[in-house]
């Protein structure tokens, strides 16, 4: 008897996504965003302030026991309404920093609108309350259904306004690096 054995054909193995965030808000956004690419993403949520660091990150992605040939991206996914963490996020070379400043709720702004004066995070949630009708009862932490939707369908358009603000500045955001990234995968 003549037995043939069939080779297993390789999987082509996603990239695993690591993004470390700040809270709650991006954790939800990020959770959003996993849903609708339907890519392998894992959340670690909560390394706040200035506990972030290349050390921390590393034990993470030990952690995870990714597969050998598995290619591994961070980000961190921070506010940059402090300047302490712009120096500690800056150590972190091996993850790429998609940081809003003042807040994350910038990103979400540019979703409806372009913002190009300097704006505090109180007065960016409160212009982004009076942009379109389904973000009238906007809370940190949380996203209604129709705001997951607002945000998925206007992320392009998002991304191309935060190319235009100088990085780091008040305001800007480079979410979308991780958006286009995900665009692309």
């Amino acid at each position: 008897m003549n037995h043939k054995r069939r080779k297993k054909q390789s999987k082509k193995m996603k990239p695993v996504i690591l993004i470390f965030c700040e809270g709650d808000t991006e954790e939800v956004y990020v959770n959003s965003l996993r849903k609708q690419y339907k890519l392998p993403i894992k959340v670690i949520t909560r390394i706040t302030g200035l506990s972030v660091s290349p050390n921390i990150i590393h034990r993470y992605i030990q952690a995870e026991r990714i597969g050998h040939g598995d290619k591994i991206t961070s980000f961190l996914m921070y506010d940059l309404d402090n300047e302490e963490i712009s120096k500690k996020l800056s150590s972190c070379k091996e993850s790429i920093i998609i940081a809003s400043n003042p807040s994350v709720e910038l990103w979400f702004l540019l979703h409806a609108v372009m913002q190009n004066a300097a704006i505090s995070t109180d007065n960016c949630i409160d212009k982004l309350k009076k942009s379109t009708p389904d973000w009238t009862n906007y809370r940190k932490g949380s996203l209604s259904e129709k705001q997951k939707q607002f945000l998925w369908n206007n992320r392009r358009l998002a991304s191309e306004r935060a190319k235009e603000l100088k990085e780091n500045a008040n305001p800007s955001s480079s979410v979308y690096r991780l958006v286009d990234m995900m665009d692309e995968i």
